[in-house]
């Protein structure tokens, strides 16, 4: 494939899921996925990926992923939240699996959740923030 192909595809995948974002933003906004999600959706302009104990991971229509607390303004989120809230999302939104990272060749199962993206807290599990929810970590 000539290179300048290969970018025109990079191109139309980033359109592609620009288009997903806001489509979705636009459904949750319509009241797709209950009450608060539709009423953050609507005050933020993104797509809610996850509610937190006093804050919301956004996906804005640009894919960028925020962390809104309640009392304070929408800021960048930063790893390891940000890909945790991107695996939040992709599980309650499916057509944003894309946007995770892709499991290589050199990735192993994380030794802390044993490859299930879960860690075991009191008698539930929480997200695993070792692989970043993910269930494998890079050598």
């Amino acid at each position: 494939m000539a290179a300048a192909e290969m970018g025109s595809n990079a191109v139309n995948e980033v359109v592609n899921i620009y288009a997903t974002i806001q489509s979705l933003i636009e459904r949750v906004s319509q009241g797709e996925g209950g009450e608060g999600f539709e009423q953050v959706a609507r005050r933020y302009n993104a797509l809610p990926l996850a509610e937190g104990w006093f804050s919301w991971a956004l996906l804005t229509d640009q894919g960028e992923v925020m962390e809104a607390p309640e009392d304070g303004p929408a800021v960048p989120a930063e790893e390891p939240l940000r890909t945790m809230f991107l695996v939040a999302g992709a599980r309650r939104y499916p057509e944003l699996v894309v946007m995770l990272p892709a499991r290589t060749s050199t990735c192993v199962d994380c030794a802390r959740c044993g490859g299930s993206a879960w860690m075991k807290h009191g008698t539930g599990k929480i997200p695993c923030h070792e692989c970043r929810s993910l269930g494998w970590v890079e050598r």
